[in-house]
């Protein structure tokens, strides 16, 4: 299954203390997920985890790390700035309707882009925008 996960879920992941962590991983195990992958969420990813400052900072660094260079997470050929126009066209479409931020949107995008079969996130806004383009075949929201 070709999956677009959000930042919220890819730090769930690599992240052990996370709130979702647990969830994300039995899903992640128990399904067949290919990742999509792009610089724009590869760099959003990067930089919430050098935020970190816990005792898995390290974990989840190398794990992600780990996860690029086996080919786990491999850039799509969607372009940055394709995505950031998708992004915007899609929040002239819905933003009056759905009060997402503008990385929701550019998430959202990027997975229409990359013909995503599910969007996965942890936030209900997003995947309430996701819902409604009616483009996916499911829509996984983690919740705690």
């Amino acid at each position: 299954m070709n999956v677009y996960a959000d930042t919220s879920v890819l730090i769930a992941l690599f992240l052990p203390e996370d709130i979702f962590s647990q969830a994300v991983n039995d899903w992640v195990g128990n399904n067949k997920v290919e990742l999509s992958w792009n610089l724009g969420l590869r760099n959003e990813v990067r930089h919430n985890l050098r935020k970190l400052n816990s005792s898995y900072s390290r974990t989840a660094w190398n794990a992600l790390r780990a996860a690029e260079k086996t080919g786990r997470l491999v850039i799509g050929r969607e372009k940055l700035s394709e995505l950031l126009s998708a992004a915007d066209e899609l929040s002239a479409e819905k933003s009056s309707l759905i009060p997402a931020g503008t990385w929701d949107y550019f998430h959202v995008a990027a997975a229409l882009a990359s013909s995503a079969d599910c969007f996965a996130t942890c936030d209900p806004l997003q995947a309430d925008l996701a819902i409604a383009t009616g483009d996916f075949s499911r829509v996984k929201l983690f919740k705690s």
